[in-house]
């Protein structure tokens, strides 16, 4: 069946003339659509979605390896006051690391004072020995 596509009516005609408005056409007139049909259900393929540059933080902020560190007590024994920052700034994130570092700076005041203690000794047993020579006391 065709259907005028000017004034829509039912027709048996050649495609192209409307006996009913006698409207010509360029193209075929219409054909009876047909009953719609649901398509049976299928899920769309899944796709990534695009890539956002977006900085999403983690839960957990990333840790610190924290080992002891030789070359950090070592500074530390050269410059005590550089350990007791370092220690004071890493004694809650990096425990172990903090502690080498307060190891190097304790070990180095305990030698800086045990040797002025020593050299304190000496140079009073010298002097006193000195003084002791001129006196004329040892011949």
């Amino acid at each position: 069946m065709n259907y005028c596509m000017n004034c829509g009516r039912e027709y048996d005609g050649a495609p192209g003339y409307c006996p009913e408005c006698a409207a010509t056409y360029q193209q075929p007139p219409y054909q009876q659509a047909p009953q719609y049909q649901q398509p049976p259900y299928q899920q769309a393929p899944y796709q990534q979605p695009p890539v956002q540059n977006v900085y999403v933080q983690a839960p957990y902020p990333p840790t610190e390896v924290d080992a002891p560190n030789t070359g950090f007590a070592i500074l530390s024994f050269f410059f005590p006051i550089v350990g007791l920052i370092l220690y004071i700034i890493w004694k809650d994130k990096t425990p172990l690391k903090a502690k080498s570092c307060g190891k190097g700076a304790l070990i180095s005041v305990i030698v800086s004072v045990v040797g002025s203690i020593v050299s304190t000794i000496l140079y009073v047993v010298l002097l006193g020995g000195l003084f002791a020579l001129e006196a004329g006391m040892y011949y």
